[in-house]
């Protein structure tokens, strides 16, 4: 039996409020976070273009012997769930850079032995990407 990857992902929102730096853990962190805040005064290059967002996942390697993982993503937490890698991931990270801004995303992780089996989804991640 192969074990099911925990998945952790660590990341950290870090914000000041009156004059207190609030450190925040957060299960999730999309990249960009924050990007689609207030704009300034200041002027801004009208052809510049959105930064693309991307979420990152990142977990503790399976306990039991394994070739690597599969990532699955869907727009609902019930799925359905498509796997994002065409091959297994050898690292205990992936980056999904096929996100679009403004939508929400769940991920699971599946752990690969060496005769092609699969264990068990992992617990669902939320990813809410903002909007540019």
């Amino acid at each position: 039996m192969i074990r099911v990857p925990k998945v952790v992902v660590v990341a950290f929102i870090i914000m000041m409020y009156f004059g207190l730096l609030l450190v925040i853990p957060a299960v999730l962190s999309p990249s960009g976070f924050g990007q689609g805040g207030p704009q300034s005064n200041s002027r801004q290059n009208p052809d510049a273009k959105p930064k693309a967002h991307s979420v990152e996942l990142k977990w503790k390697a399976s306990a039991s012997i394994v070739v690597g993982y599969n990532v699955y993503r869907a727009g609902k937490s019930e799925g359905p769930y498509t796997k994002l890698n065409s091959s297994p991931v050898r690292e205990t990270n992936y980056k999904d850079t096929t996100v679009q801004a403004g939508h929400t995303y769940f991920y699971r992780v599946t752990a690969l032995d060496a005769k092609g089996r699969e264990s068990g989804f992992t617990n669902q991640i939320k990813a809410v990407v903002p909007s540019p």
